[in-house]
């Protein structure tokens, strides 16, 4: 997964583990999982071209984590969840490898981890994009939103933990 940031940018607060941020952050909350079937082929493709079916994935995914948060009474994280589905969703499917994106939402008693599974070994890196790039903010951005992200050690998996508000834990 290839990803950049803007120049300027605060340093990155990313965090690699060995292991899913599920057992690191221990939760028995099952969460929510959704697997969304690639239209684009990697292999045949150029790598950050994205089919017009996958292009509407982010966006469906925005309004199913939304309803979660609402499930969890977590409705102040609305917009930085978004925010984190959204890019972290669409890098899996510009630049992941896997046939799917897993996507999984959990809470523990003081956060929200979103992680995003797409089936590369291609570490994400928060790199710089010219003023002039359409692309290339999204690990910036979430960077900004998160807490901390980070990346499992086998790089399949990118992962962002959301700060409940006190009155929400």
């Amino acid at each position: 997964m290839n990803a950049t940031a803007t120049s300027g940018a605060a340093p990155a607060r990313q965090r690699l583990s060995s292991t899913s941020p599920v057992l690191r952050f221990g939760t028995t909350d099952p969460g929510m999982e959704l697997c969304i079937p690639r239209s684009t082929r990697p292999d045949l493709g150029v790598e950050g071209e994205m089919s017009e079916e996958d292009k509407l994935w982010p966006g469906r995914v925005r309004r199913i984590g939304r309803e979660q948060l609402r499930r969890w009474k977590l409705d102040d994280l609305g917009e930085p969840a978004e925010l984190c589905l959204s890019e972290l969703v669409t890098n899996a499917l510009r630049y992941g490898q896997g046939p799917v994106v897993g996507v999984r939402l959990y809470r523990t008693a003081s956060h929200l981890v979103i992680e995003v599974a797409d089936g590369s070994p291609d570490r994400a890196v928060l790199g710089v994009a010219g003023c002039d790039e359409e692309n290339g903010r999204g690990l910036a951005l979430v960077d900004a939103v998160a807490e901390s992200w980070g990346v499992t050690e086998d790089g399949t998996c990118t992962w962002c933990r959301l700060s409940a508000p006190e009155e929400q834990r």
